[in-house]
């Protein structure tokens, strides 16, 4: 608003000084006067002399005739024609009075004091009232407010930034200690499961362990300790060679932890196999002999063979229940370079209650 009435009011100033140079150059100038005329008649010498001397005659009253002038001598000058006076030039008209200057909106808004900022003035009230000032004391006045007002501006975003500083460092220690929570409730489902893992595996071993010495107890046993019965219609094999963990020829002897080592891996995986439907009898019936071959590559060489029988039906469940096993068990995974100990498995017992 305050360009667009400077605009105005150049644009209006410059009309009227070029309206003023225009009438200025247009008033004509006043003519100068014309110079007097001088009449001048020649006379001779003697004339000269006369009019020096004077008329003798003088008191008397007699009038003389008028002497002839000689055309020859005496010639006057014919009066040059006056220059007609020259008209008087008309009157220049009055230029119009100038009209009264607009108000100059610039020069009024720089007068006009500069409206006081509403905080500014209510600290300027509490020194005195804006009304009993001078111009220069109220000036003195607004710099003070005004740098007071600042500093209380500078004051309050220096604390709304160290607020916003405390509000992220306060969401900020918030989110590490939920990270730090979620990480150690990680660490400790984590060590929960490999405590468990590892209870399960001491676990496991153990039974396996305990199933081998089992397994190992029961072999090194007489059948009429093991409670089984032979009789004439016994399937009995006619293999004369060696038993688990027993040397064939000059192959190499194994130790008493080696075969115990075989006989242990032999029955880990006849007892994942082997499930005993049912149930009824003594345990000293439900026990069961088997004895079979094995190839090199430990599957089964042809079929397992019962050894003893017993007149108890359940017997012929729990035989059938073993070599379910030793056929599910196929092909055995043990070591081939100990072959000639692992060929034939002799005389294997199959007693649910060690066994399961």
């Amino acid at each position: 608003m305050q360009a667009a009435g400077l605009i105005i009011s150049l644009v209006l100033h410059g009309a009227l000084l070029g309206w003023a140079a225009l009438e200025i150059l247009g008033v004509q100038k006043l003519p100068e006067p014309a110079a007097p005329t001088i009449e001048a008649e020649i006379i001779t010498l003697a004339e000269f002399t006369n009019l020096k001397k004077g008329d003798p005659q003088a008191n008397k009253l007699e009038a003389k005739a008028t002497p002839e002038e000689d055309p020859q001598i005496s010639e006057k000058i014919a009066p040059k024609a006056k220059p007609e006076p020259p008209k008087p030039p008309p009157a220049a008209e009055e230029p119009p009075p100038p009209e009264p200057p607009k108000p100059d909106p610039i020069a009024e808004a720089l007068e006009k004091p500069a409206p006081i900022d509403p905080v500014i003035g209510e600290c300027m009230k509490q020194y005195v009232s804006q009304s009993d000032i001078d111009p220069e004391q109220r000036k003195k006045l607004e710099e003070e407010c005004r740098q007071e007002v600042e500093r209380k501006k500078k004051a309050e975003e220096l604390a709304r930034i160290e607020a916003e500083n405390k509000k992220k460092a306060e969401e900020k220690r918030k989110k590490d200690a939920e990270k730090k929570k979620l990480a150690d409730k990680k660490k400790r489902e984590s060590e929960k499961k490999k405590r468990e893992a590892e209870k399960k595996r001491k676990a496991k071993k153990k039974k396996q362990e305990d199933f081998t010495k089992r397994m190992a107890a029961l072999l090194d046993k007489s059948p009429e300790e093991r409670g089984s019965k032979r009789s004439g219609t016994s399937q009995d094999t006619d293999y004369t060679g060696p038993t688990a963990g027993e040397r064939e020829g000059t192959g190499t002897q194994l130790t008493a932890r080696e075969e115990d080592l075989l006989k242990g891996r032999i029955s880990s995986q006849i007892r994942d196999c082997w499930r005993l439907p049912g149930g009824g009898g003594g345990i000293d019936v439900m026990q069961v002999t088997l004895s079979w071959r094995l190839k090199p590559n430990g599957e089964l060489d042809g079929e397992p063979q019962v050894i003893g029988s017993s007149s108890d039906p359940t017997f012929r469940v729990a035989a059938e229940a073993a070599i379910r096993a030793v056929k599910c068990a196929a092909p055995f995974k043990l070591p081939s370079e100990s072959y000639e100990h692992w060929r034939y498995i002799k005389d294997w017992n199959f007693d649910p209650k060690q066994m399961l």
